[in-house]
């Protein structure tokens, strides 16, 4: 029987993997000092024994998501918009299999595990960013997604959201909608092209 859970990863081993397996999604690195510190809460989603996704809930003064979709200026002109008091969380590092990226319930499952470590260890307001056009325009698909910046780094688009954890189930529900209305439009496009093909 198939099973699917979120685990808090705490165990070096497990952390060092996760980093591995996120640089071979992004290319991006995720610095020791980062992945280890104890403020951050790495958690993994797991299919029986296999990890098929996660992310890290970010905490402290100094942002990853800033750090890495932000230039120079830009960056300091963000970090003085920030509220320091409200303390956001980040999301950052989010990554699920590309296997699992078009399966409906293993999908539906990683988002809301997001959303409940959110609900349960975040701060009333939180940060993420992408380099991925493709999840921007996921991100975009809600209101509830706020795109505070844009920039070009190291030759790819960056963007970064702002978002009130009050309102994280629903905004995710609706990039769930969005996504799997985009998956069956693609399904059935694809259907439509191999049973015209077929009749040729």
């Amino acid at each position: 029987m198939t099973t699917l859970k979120l685990f808090q990863i705490r165990d070096t081993e497990k952390l060092q993997s996760f980093s591995e397996i996120y640089f071979s999604c992004s290319g991006l690195p995720i610095p020791d000092e980062y992945l280890f510190n104890q403020q951050n809460r790495v958690f993994g989603i797991y299919r029986n024994n296999e990890i098929i996704g996660g992310f890290i809930l970010g905490k402290g003064t100094e942002y990853r998501t800033l750090e890495v979709f932000a230039g120079d200026n830009e960056r300091r002109n963000l970090y003085e918009g920030l509220d320091q008091k409200l303390m956001p969380t980040e999301i950052c590092c989010f990554w699920i299999k590309r296997e699992y990226r078009t399966k409906t319930l293993a999908n539906l499952y990683v988002w809301l595990c997001m959303a409940y470590a959110l609900k349960r260890y975040g701060t009333p307001y939180f940060l993420f960013g992408t380099c991925s056009r493709s999840l921007a325009k996921l991100y975009s698909s809600t209101p509830k997604s706020i795109l505070i910046h844009t920039d070009h780094i190291r030759h790819k688009d960056t963007f970064i959201f702002w978002a009130k954890r009050s309102t994280c189930i629903s905004g995710v529900l609706e990039i769930i909608r969005f996504k799997l209305n985009r998956v069956f439009k693609i399904s059935s496009l694809n259907l439509w092209v191999n049973t015209n093909l077929s009749f040729r």
